[in-house]
């Protein structure tokens, strides 16, 4: 019988007493160590197991009762070592696979080229606010910037609780509350411009799925996400609503490096609580919905698959699986490109125009909140109101109409109608006041003396 032979991978050697640490081929961590019994004096040797190798120190640690073997062997790696094994570790059975993946994007594009390569002690809080002022730098928003800093503080405090700093230093790092941006005016404009909002809807008649689909998130501001994920049984035909229940979610599948492998589309909730609403449809989405509804009925007398029951997708493909935004995504793009909308209208721009039109109609903002499904309504007044050049001109004339040449004349002759009985009054007034002085009497008397012997001069000459 051959003698088998032990494989080691990789191997950490520890201080005296405090065992080794090595990863086996199979990928498993493993650590040894020897303790003393406490009743019998006896030293053995404990064997642990982990996923990782700071799992498998950690556990050593509390075989050991101390923390400074475990530090001394952390610290000695680089900050970007640590900060992927905390991810690998503790935040990814944390969140939710998107956000993960989120998290790990944030640290490979912002956090590992800056500050991967030192130690954790140099990486303090003017170290990070270098990060965090680059990024401004690039171009970054402020929310952004935000999830980084998140990110470095989640780090920092894991770190501190492990005993392997004494103080997070994000907690002195600066971020500014808004963006500074120069908006370029040409490309303000989010939503489909009035002018070209028919052409749009009327080429849309040569595609028979993009139509429903487009005129649902034009006529009822649904997500790209959440139009996908509409069942038949959300749909209200007599009552013209539209509930909004569910969203479409790619969910990202890893490796154990933290890779992506392969996505999956399944249908989840919605992106916020707020989300969940109810939302009024117009006649013309009403009719559209019910052609499409005929379409599939046909294919389901075709095929034998029910597309029309009440759970099933309303725009689903046609053996009534779910269909994926990168598929949808390149229905649209050929379409785009032929009749000339490529580059100027996207999906997320006919949820823009939803809102936009409802400003046009002087609705309540709070109401197009709700009918979004926004948290905030700032998020309402802000990104989804477009305002383009025509409402200038209307700024313009109702400004013209109100302070017009007639109308600012018309206003005087008003005021001064207004001014003559308060004159009159005040004429009145001073007449009052100076009839009973002598010296005014005297002149009142001169000035009719004089009258009168210019009257009887005037009455002589005639004769």
């Amino acid at each position: 019988m051959a003698k088998r032979t032990k494989k080691v991978v990789e191997k950490t050697r520890r201080g005296n007493g405090f065992g080794s640490v090595y990863l086996r081929k199979d990928g498993l961590w493993t650590g040894k160590i020897w303790v003393t019994d406490p009743e019998t004096g006896e030293k053995k040797r404990k064997t642990v197991y982990g996923k990782n190798e700071t799992e498998v120190a950690e556990k050593l640690v509390r075989l050991s009762g101390s923390m400074e073997p475990m530090n001394g062997m952390l610290t000695n790696k680089k900050f970007g070592t640590l900060f992927n094994e905390w991810l690998l570790v503790f935040k990814r059975s944390a969140v939710s696979p998107r956000t993960f993946e989120a998290a790990l994007r944030n640290f490979k594009l912002y956090i590992n080229p800056y500050v991967g390569n030192m130690s954790l002690p140099e990486v303090t809080a003017p170290v990070v606010q270098q990060v965090i002022n680059e990024m401004f730098v690039k171009g970054k928003s402020v929310n952004a910037v935000k999830k980084v800093k998140f990110l470095f503080n989640q780090f920092f405090e894991y770190a501190v609780d492990s005993e392997l700093i004494e103080n997070n230093p994000t907690t002195r790092v600066k971020i500014r509350n808004r963006d500074i941006k120069q908006v370029n005016q040409e490309n303000f404009y989010k939503a489909i411009p009035q002018e070209e909002r028919m052409k749009f809807v009327t080429a849309l008649n040569e595609n028979e799925f993009l139509k429903p689909l487009c005129m649902t998130m034009m006529f009822a501001g649904l997500r790209t996400g959440e139009a996908l994920a509409l069942r038949w049984e959300n749909i209200d035909f007599e009552n013209k609503t539209i509930k909004v229940r569910n969203g479409l979610i790619q969910v990202p599948n890893f490796d154990n490096k933290g890779n992506v492998i392969y996505r999956t589309t399944v249908i989840g909730d919605t992106k916020t609580a707020c989300s969940v609403r109810e939302v009024p449809v117009p006649d013309i989405l009403l009719e559209v919905l019910n052609d499409w509804k005929k379409c599939q009925w046909v294919r389901k007398e075709l095929t034998g698959v029910d597309l029309l029951a009440p759970s099933a997708i309303v725009f689903s493909n046609y053996d009534g699986t779910v269909r994926t935004y990168s598929g949808t995504r390149k229905i649209f793009t050929n379409f785009a490109k032929k009749h000339g909308f490529y580059g100027k209208i996207h999906f997320h721009t006919l949820r823009h125009t939803y809102s936009t039109m409802l400003f046009e109609a002087n609705e309540n903002p709070k109401v197009i909140q709700a009918l979004l499904g926004h948290k905030s309504v700032k998020t309402t007044l802000t990104v989804y109101n477009s305002v383009d050049k025509s409402y200038y001109k209307q700024a313009t004339d109702k400004l013209n109409n109100l302070f017009n040449s007639e109308k600012m004349q018309e206003y005087h002759d008003l005021q001064l109608k207004k001014d003559i009985p308060a004159l009159k009054r005040d004429i009145s007034e001073l007449e009052d006041d100076y009839s009973d002085d002598p010296e005014i009497r005297m002149l009142e008397q001169i000035l009719a003396e004089k009258k009168a012997r210019r009257k009887q001069k005037q009455e002589d000459f005639d004769m």
